[in-house]
């Protein structure tokens, strides 16, 4: 599922490198390590993760329509744009 790459990124359990759009896979290993979160979509199209990462840390992402994520993850603020896979 698209939304548990986006997780394993923020997270950094998937490492992406600064560049050119990249195609990311998660494994059901990585799957199994981002365990559970809820989501919710607003009106506007902005949608909102709320979990805790395998330390216990909160985090949050924001995800707005046009792919754009920023997450806070414990102390850490972590920005990206998302799209489908053509």
């Amino acid at each position: 599922m698209m939304m548990t790459a986006v997780v394993a990124v923020a997270l950094g359990l998937t490492p992406v490198a600064e560049g050119p759009a990249q195609t990311v896979r998660v494994s059901s290993d990585i799957a199994a390590k981002i365990g559970r979160y809820s989501q919710a979509t607003d009106a506007r199209g902005t949608t909102r993760v709320r979990g805790y990462d395998r330390l216990g840390r909160p985090y949050e992402l924001t995800i707005d329509k046009h792919g754009y994520v920023e997450a806070s993850v414990g102390d850490q603020i972590v920005s990206f744009r998302v799209s489908e896979a053509a």
